[in-house]
């Protein structure tokens, strides 16, 4: 493996692992309706849906925030839009202040399950990236696993952020934010001009 393979796949290492801390527990269940609503307008554009064409999803049952890479500031709108976006953002963050425990109100397509985040680390933690062998064996038809923040929203919940990302193998995976606009009853992304940062291996 050359050093520059060696050094992402530390990375989605370390960003699988401290997502996925050992007996680490949710504050509470996570029952807002409108989330779910999010959720579920990008769950099946995620790679494992779109790119692996996975049969059955597997999701982490607890939240997860944007990995922690050091950045000062990851998520910032737009000068001029300000007012409108940086209230999403504060809400965002308080949320995300605490771990959440996933419920079963996702409308998808696809079948799926939550899964606790302290199996998915008890893997790596002992075999490191040989884990994936065990986790495909499990779930052949998965595509990986996902993992999802819990939902900033404006006052009237017209507009929502939401972390989504994905681990699919050793130099596989990768995150984004997503910024979202409820039109006629429905969620879809906004044509976002502000900062926004993503992972990628």
């Amino acid at each position: 493996m050359h050093g520059s393979n060696i050094s992402l796949f530390i990375v989605l290492t370390l960003i699988l692992l401290s997502s996925t801390v050992v007996g680490q527990t949710a504050s509470k269940t996570y029952d807002d309706p409108e989330a779910y609503a999010v959720f579920s307008s990008i769950l099946e554009k995620e790679w494992p849906v779109r790119a692996a064409k996975a049969r059955r999803l597997v999701i982490q049952a607890e939240t997860t925030d944007y990995p922690d890479f050091g950045f000062e500031r990851c998520l910032a709108p737009a000068k001029g839009e300000e007012q409108i976006y940086e209230p999403v953002i504060a809400a965002y963050r308080e949320v995300n202040k605490k771990t959440w425990l996933l419920q079963r109100k996702f409308s998808a397509q696809v079948p799926y399950e939550l899964v606790p985040k302290a199996w998915i680390a008890e893997i790596f933690a002992k075999k490191g990236i040989e884990g994936w062998k065990d986790f495909y064996s499990k779930y052949p038809d998965s595509g990986g696993s996902i993992s999802m923040s819990a939902v900033g929203f404006n006052k009237d919940k017209t507009l929502a952020i939401v972390y989504m990302g994905h681990s699919c193998g050793g130099l596989c995976g990768g995150g984004t934010y997503h910024i979202l606009r409820k039109t006629d009853g429905k969620w879809s992304e906004v044509d976002w001009k502000g900062l926004s940062c993503s992972w990628a291996s």
